[in-house]
């Protein structure tokens, strides 16, 4: 690996993890926020990790294991490891979200809730992904979009979310 493939690693893995959705669930550790992790099956070192190795595939493929966990100063072991929970993490949600549609608990009009919270998710994405708007702007309505979903998402934990309306 030669020091600008290394350097353009870090930028882009420093630029996925200050992304503003990205900081919604893993906050800045000066700017914790209590149960970020509550709503996702990544730590914040697995996506670190998850990301390295997404990034290492695109730039340079044949970069080794060793090489990758040397960007995360860490073991080969550890960067492995943390590596493969952060996969079987991935694959169990989606794993979870296939189980769902197989019992047509997404179809259901008891979640209707639900679905709504997804596309307010992915309004939020498509608001981070707007180019022509003011940073201040995007970053207003990035905070109020964020505050309905984690309003509307902790309002779905309680029973009475799927009781029969």
């Amino acid at each position: 690996m030669n020091k600008d493939e290394l350097k353009e690693i870090k930028k882009q893995v420093k630029a996925i993890l200050k992304n503003p959705i990205i900081r919604l669930f893993f906050p800045d550790d000066s700017n914790k926020k209590k149960g970020s992790k509550e709503w996702t099956n990544l730590t914040r070192t697995q996506l670190e990790t998850l990301v390295i190795d997404l990034i290492v595939d695109e730039i340079n493929p044949e970069l080794s294991y060793l090489e990758r966990a040397k960007i995360r100063g860490v073991t080969k072991r550890s960067f492995y490891r943390t590596l493969e929970q952060a996969r079987l993490n991935l694959i169990r949600s989606i794993f979870t979200i296939m189980l769902a549609g197989t019992l047509k608990i997404l179809d259901s009009p008891r979640l209707s809730d639900f679905n709504e919270l997804s596309q307010n998710f992915n309004d939020l994405i498509a608001i981070n992904d707007l180019e022509n708007q003011p940073m201040e702007e995007k970053e207003r309505w990035i905070k109020v979009y964020s505050k309905m979903i984690f309003e509307k998402a902790q309002e779905l934990k309680t029973q009475k979310a799927l009781s029969k309306k």
